[in-house]
């Protein structure tokens, strides 16, 4: 694409300098070379049109590329520390939650009162 593109400019430029040099040619073969002129001329502004664009472009799809990248990481962190949630989650029900005869069951010998606020949290964020 690219050098089908420079070739185009390439030839349009060269039949410009083709028409100076050709400056007193008469009247029938100006107007002649002036239609050629037009076509090649129409080409040429699309072969630079996609030169530039596909320059742009690629500076698009490299950003583009860099932002999804981005995205992709957050979202992998952002699974990752919903899976922690969740796990905190059970371990603070299975730590603070009733037992199986509806009483609070204690994983240790300590005495200090339940954080029935941290229960209540974490059922509410994390309903079964």
């Amino acid at each position: 694409m690219l050098a089908v593109a420079v070739a185009v400019i390439a030839v349009w430029l060269g039949f410009l300098i083709w028409l100076v040099v050709d400056a007193d040619a008469d009247e029938v073969t100006w107007s002649r070379l002036l239609v050629v002129l037009g076509s090649v001329e129409a080409v040429a502004f699309a072969a630079v049109g996609a030169l530039f664009g596909t320059t742009v472009q690629r500076q698009r799809v490299a950003d583009l590329k860099t932002r999804t990248d981005a995205a992709e990481l957050r979202a992998d962190a952002n699974q990752t520390a919903a899976i922690n949630g969740h796990k905190l989650a059970a371990a603070v029900k299975a730590i603070c939650g009733p037992g199986a005869d509806g009483t609070t069951e204690r994983l240790s010998a300590d005495d200090r009162p339940r954080r029935d606020a941290l229960l209540d949290l974490a059922n509410r964020l994390f309903a079964d």
